[in-house]
Formats: C-alpha cells, structure tokens, sequence
C-alpha cells in the first residue's frame, strides 16, 4: 500500500499551501484566455471536483462535499481554494484506507470513450496526471496575466 501513499502524496505537492498563497488576485479566479476555457477558479474547482468524486466513487467513504461534474459550484476565490483544501484533505485522509480489492476493481466509466476500463490502480494515477494537468492551465493562465507561478518543488 504504500506505493500508493506516495502517488497521494505527490499529488498533494501538486498544490501544497504555496500555490494557493501565490495566486491571491481575486480577479484572476474569473480570467480565461479564449471562451473555450474555464477559468482559473473553475480549473480549481474541477480539480477538486475530480478528487472527492473519484475517491468517493473508489472507497465510499463520504467526501466534504457532494461534487457533480454537470453543476459545478461557484468558482470564486474563496469556494476555489475551500474546495481545494477540503479535497486534497479527504485524499490524504481516504489514500491509506484503501484496500486491495477496491485498487483491482475493474471501473466502467463511459466518459472514458476509446480507453480501456481502468482499476483503482489506474484511476489514482489518472488523478494525479489530471491535477498536474489542470495545474499546469493554472500557471500558463498566470503567466499570461504577467504572475509568476511558484517554483516546482517535489
């Protein structure tokens, strides 16, 4: 199990207390650079999102909030980095109760299209690539509004 304590962990550093200090513009919560692209707060929100409801999904043990992807919360700067903090605290707390049968578990998840049915194994490594994902957004959106992203630390 402990591998799997460790793939946590480094998705946690993804967006440890730093990252969420650094983009203190409120105003940047609600930037995107082309209207087919959330914005900074909805990233973050999405980000969240996708921790509680995939580990929900995974464990069953009950999230901080309810999360559906088809009405996403408000985006603000203060629901954002709530939301965060709530997730990324339920990873850390839900990642060590994980079992063996709930990493085998074969998962159909139809929006999925064209990739295999993955397994809990597979769901956690795609959390961790999302956030990294939707972080990397994050910065380039910082960038743009002339903000210095922190340095990757790991």
């Amino acid at each position: 199990m402990i591998e799997y304590a460790l793939i946590g962990r480094v998705g946690v550093q993804y967006f440890d207390s730093r990252f969420a200090v650094l983009t203190h513009s409120a105003c940047l919560y609600n930037f995107k650079p082309n209207s087919d692209e959330m914005t900074f707060g909805e990233q973050l929100v999405h980000i969240a999102g996708g921790n509680v409801f995939r580990f929900h999904q995974i464990t069953g043990i009950q999230p901080p909030f309810v999360f559906v992807p088809a009405k996403p919360p408000a985006s603000d700067k203060q629901s954002a980095l709530r939301m965060l903090e709530q997730s990324f605290n339920y990873v850390i707390e839900v990642l060590p109760q994980i079992t063996p049968e709930q990493l085998g578990r074969t998962w159909h998840l139809p929006t999925w299209k064209g990739r295999a049915d993955p397994d809990g194994r597979a769901m956690l490594v795609n959390l961790l690539v999302h956030t990294a994902h939707h972080r990397a957004q994050c910065e380039v959106y910082m960038r743009i509004k002339g903000i210095r992203p922190p340095d990757y630390t790991f």
